[in-house]
């Protein structure tokens, strides 16, 4: 049952950090269009989803590396528009 619920986590985890990779992209898109967004509280979000990341077992952790890549990969392309004003 302890199984089930922490691979039940891990899946929650997943469609999170996929929800938030997507409301990333949107942002992307606004920033890149002239848009002033609000970043309130995002680091904090993100924080929070690795800690519930690394307090999975091992393997169900490891399986959502692929999922955290593509988050950091989405915000450090937001943080490039930022700071250049134009996105790739």
């Amino acid at each position: 049952m302890e199984n089930e619920d922490e691979a039940a986590r891990a899946a929650m985890i997943e469609m999170v950090v996929e929800t938030m990779r997507s409301t990333i992209a949107v942002a992307r898109a606004l920033v890149d269009a002239g848009v002033a967004i609000d970043l309130e509280g995002l680091d904090r979000e993100v924080s929070d989803l690795c800690a519930d990341a690394v307090s999975l077992p091992r393997n169900l952790g490891r399986d959502l590396a692929g999922p955290l890549g593509r988050l950091l990969d989405e915000v450090t392309a937001l943080e490039a528009c930022l700071i250049d004003r134009t996105c790739p």
